[in-house]
């Protein structure tokens, strides 16, 4: 089952591309170069991508000095983007091409290394290892436009290089041409420094050891190389920075259009997976170092209550509360036959994930789903639905079915949702009659991926939210009962009997938000479903617009956001 489970997955998100026989030749270039600067050789290192042992494309990098990191043994590397295009190439659906960096000295140190941020002319790459790279000089005046008319003659600089086979520092000599009018932009130089792809990432220096630049591309025929000037890489140094590790909150992380990330060697079928559940693509050096994606709709609460058919052990899941064994049998069998699963879609992709609870509908009797419209709001504007969202809905062991937006009022965030088809063996609550409410109470909710009943106790609370909520609807009441995610839009029931006391909200606090049953009445007893009224078909909003409020209610969702110890102070709740 794991295996064919494996294979299903990697079918549907590995990468479309097969393996190929593609070879290369390492081709040197130039001479062996001359120190004239004992700085300059340990800093320019060699890289190679690497299938199994072979050896794909090779060029040069130079070793930076370290960022401000947790961990301190890391070395940044910066080199070509021609890195990046050769990788994305050569990358296939074995998905094991990867970076190696082979640092300079005598024990000619191999290590794995981790692309991360490009743009259209450099690349950054990561090594876990302790280079202790000297401190690179940088002339800040001397700007390509004011070099000196000797930089312009004959064998007046140098493009150096590092071959990764052999460890051997290699140089070129040329001269710089100035760009002319309308040429490329960014004031990028030339040169007629001879080189191969082993220099590309190299740097382009004076005969003192002053560096000109970083070599970006090259033509073998007509040996010319291309040059971003050392003061417009220095510029976007800093500018990689402040989206690199350490450097940013990846509570809100994204990029700027003119800077990209690589999706990591051996992790296509998962970044594929993620997005295509609505996550956002993490942010370098997260997944290989084994970075948490917090806030998710998978993470589980309380206790875990399975089913028949179900092929996994759970003791290995959820927490010693025990609920359901403290439930009455004939409590716990009416709850699992009414909570659902409900997940919305927007295409392929998943939308939103929660809870929902079968009600019997005040007129007539039928069956509905009473759940949050979270569900079914527009992830580009909260304060409209998409009309769009397909709606899955699933009761355990085994009834799927497709879900018919009917109701919602955005104000209080309430949803009816019925389903096309009649499903079995369920069990709806009338809430449309006054309950007597007790203080004891459990949140139920299922788990995401497989269905399971979660269950946490509590007991309503009267004391404020114990921190600030971007909740503000002031009917809102509080258990002490702790949820997540995937609880939103299920039901608060009374321990004893396992009556509908409320539908649970979560918004990442220690308590849990949840709208009392008799609000809930009030707003669905004043109106009747479209599908039971003739000619009629598309979902009703219940929302009383033409109620004057200074302020709306607000009900935004925690955002899935990406953390590591190693990079960001901001521990998660």
């Amino acid at each position: 089952m794991w295996k064919k489970n494996r294979t299903d997955f990697c079918e549907k998100y590995g990468h479309p591309d097969q393996k190929s026989n593609r070879s290369f030749v390492e081709k040197p270039f130039g001479s062996a170069y001359v120190d004239c600067d004992t700085s300059l050789p340990s800093n320019i290192v060699s890289l190679a991508l690497v299938d199994e042992n072979k050896i794909l494309f090779a060029c040069s990098g130079i070793a930076m000095e370290r960022l401000p990191m947790k961990n301190p043994e890391v070395t940044i590397v910066v080199t070509s983007k021609r890195l990046v295009e050769e990788f994305k190439e050569i990358r296939n659906r074995d998905d094991k091409v990867k970076v190696e960096v082979r640092f300079p000295g005598k024990k000619n140190i191999c290590v794995d290394g981790l692309l991360g941020l490009y743009d259209k002319y450099i690349a950054f790459v990561t090594c876990f290892y302790y280079s202790d790279p000297c401190k690179i000089h940088v002339d800040e005046h001397q700007m390509y436009r004011d070099l000196k008319p000797e930089y312009l003659r004959p064998n007046s600089v140098e493009a150096v290089g590092r071959a990764f086979s052999s460890g051997t520092l290699m140089s070129a000599k040329g001269q710089i041409y100035l760009p002319t009018s309308g040429s490329h932009e960014g004031h990028l130089m030339y040169s007629n420094c001879a080189i191969t792809e082993a220099g590309l990432g190299g740097p382009v220096v004076t005969k003192t050891g002053r560096f000109i630049g970083l070599n970006i591309d090259c033509d073998t025929k007509d040996n010319s190389t291309l040059i971003l000037p050392w003061e417009l890489l220095m510029e976007r140094l800093v500018y990689f920075e402040k989206y690199s590790p350490n450097s940013t909150n990846y509570r809100e992380y994204t990029l700027p259009k003119d800077l990209f990330s690589v999706v990591p060697p051996g992790h296509w079928n998962t970044v594929k997976y993620l997005t295509s559940m609505g996550y956002p693509e993490p942010p370098p050096l997260m997944l290989e170092t084994s970075g948490k994606l917090c806030d998710k709709f998978e993470e589980d609460f309380g206790d875990l209550y399975g089913y028949k058919g179900l092929d996994y052990n759970l003791w290995c899941r959820g927490t010693e509360e025990l609920v359901f064994s403290k439930l009455r049998t004939e409590v716990l069998r009416k709850l699992c036959r009414r909570v659902v699963l409900l997940t919305s879609y927007n295409g392929d992709m998943r939308s939103f994930a929660c809870t929902g609870y079968i009600i019997k509908w005040h007129k007539k009797g039928t069956p509905v789903i009473l759940t949050s419209a979270s569900l079914i709001r527009s992830l580009n504007n909260e304060d409209t639905i998409d009309e769009k969202l397909k709606i899955a809905v699933f009761l355990p062991p085994n009834q799927h079915a497709t879900g018919t937006l009917e109701l919602y009022h955005l104000d209080y965030n309430i949803a009816v949702i019925s389903v096309q088809k009649r499903m079995h063996c369920v069990q709806p609550e009338n809430i449309f009659h006054e309950e007597k409410g007790r203080k004891k109470v459990v949140a139920l909710g299922r788990e995401v991926k497989d269905g399971l009943l979660m269950g946490t106790i509590g007991v309503v609370a009267k004391l404020p939210m114990d921190g600030p909520s971007k909740l503000n609807c002031k009917d809102l009441k509080l258990s002490t009962c702790k949820i997540k995610k995937a609880g939103i839009g299920g039901p608060l029931v009374n321990f004893i009997d396992g009556s509908y006391a409320g539908m649970n909200f979560y918004d990442g606090t220690t308590k849990t938000p949840y709208l009392p049953r008799h609000i809930i009445a009030k707003f669905l007893s004043a109106t009747d479903l479209p599908s039971q009224i003739k000619g009629m078909s598309q979902p009703t909003n219940i929302t009383n617009v033409s109620v004057k409020k200074r302020i709306w209610n607000r009900w935004p969702v925690p955002k899935p956001y990406w953390y590591h110890p190693l990079f960001d102070v901001y521990e998660p709740a």
